[in-house]
């Protein structure tokens, strides 16, 4: 009975190879969604005894939200999605997560080889965590022109952190911009950039760049050549063509005035010449009844030549 008790404690002291202290940790910093992440399992040393077997133990990984078998001596259940990664003469081994997303963090990842396994929380500060802006489909920019500036405004959907953003003309760095964080995520930022280009002060033509800076890349979010000159040049032709309309306007307007004024005075004028001319005549003729044909005579030449003067 002795005999078969010591032998059972042999046994089982033969497949417990003496234990490890296991560990994953996350070996990507910062992560990008839709980028890759590594989580890598550390099995610690293992002293062998005369007893223990020669090949090499069982590896695998067991996670994501539902908590099922990824991966079990480099083989994945859906390799688009992970992938096993092993080091020759070595028991530390790794999982790679392909286009993490946020369904694969805050999830329970346990690697284990042997009888030796380690559970943990895959969770990342969101300081950690790099989301770039969705692409140009989803970016959307309005161009308004007021007083003088142009107006850019740029919506960018699920981005962390909240960017720091500048202006750059022809190359040349000319202010910053405001950014404005419309709604708050767990991971991500719905922000808003707004910039007004001063086109009177700065240029109306050449290209204008908006570079926003996350973590340790730069994303250009807006890179146009514009041209406003010739909608300035449009503008003030229109003023232009106002301003002399206008002027032209008062002028005729004037003149109109000053041709009906004219004609009045010269009415009134000619009625009282008119007036004066036939009570000249009536006199005459009252006159020239009393006088003598030799006298009428010397006095029609007189009177034709005041009527004439």
């Amino acid at each position: 009975m002795n005999r078969m008790f010591v032998y059972i404690f042999m046994m089982v002291f033969a497949v417990d190879k003496v234990s490890t202290s296991a560990s994953w940790n996350l070996t990507t910093l910062p992560v990008s969604f839709g980028k890759d992440v590594i989580l890598w399992c550390y099995m610690g040393e293992k002293k062998e005894n005369n007893f223990s077997k020669q090949q090499t133990d069982l590896r695998q990984w067991t996670g994501g939200q539902q908590y099922d078998l990824l991966c079990m001596d480099n083989k994945c259940l859906n390799p688009f999605k992970y992938e096993m990664l092993t080091r020759n003469n070595s028991q530390d081994f790794g999982l790679l997560i392909h286009n993490l997303s946020e369904s694969d963090l805050d999830c329970q990842y346990t690697c284990s080889c042997g009888f030796s396994d380690f559970t943990k929380n895959l969770s990342v500060e969101p300081n950690h965590v790099m989301s770039l802006p969705a692409n140009e489909t989803t970016i959307t920019n309005g161009k308004n022109i007021n007083n003088g500036y142009l107006k850019i405004e740029i919506m960018l959907d699920k981005v962390n952190p909240v960017p720091h953003c500048s202006a750059l003309f022809k190359g040349q760095f000319i202010n910053e911009t405001t950014v404005t964080v419309m709604r708050w995520y767990t991971y991500h930022n719905d922000v808003r950039v707004i910039y007004n280009f001063p086109v009177d002060d700065i240029g109306c033509e050449g290209r204008l760049q908006i570079l926003c800076t996350l973590v340790y890349r730069n994303v250009t979010i807006f890179d146009e050549d514009i041209d406003m000159c010739q909608k300035e040049e449009a503008s003030m032709l229109i003023m232009t063509s106002l301003a002399i309309g206008f002027s032209g306007c008062v002028i005729i307007l004037s003149i109109c005035i000053w041709l009906t004024k004219r004609r009045k005075d010269q009415f009134g004028v000619r009625c009282w010449t008119n007036g004066k001319k036939k009570q000249m005549e009536s006199k005459i003729v009252n006159q020239v009844q009393l006088l003598t044909p030799s006298e009428k005579y010397h006095h029609e030449k007189e009177t034709s030549t005041m009527i004439d003067v």
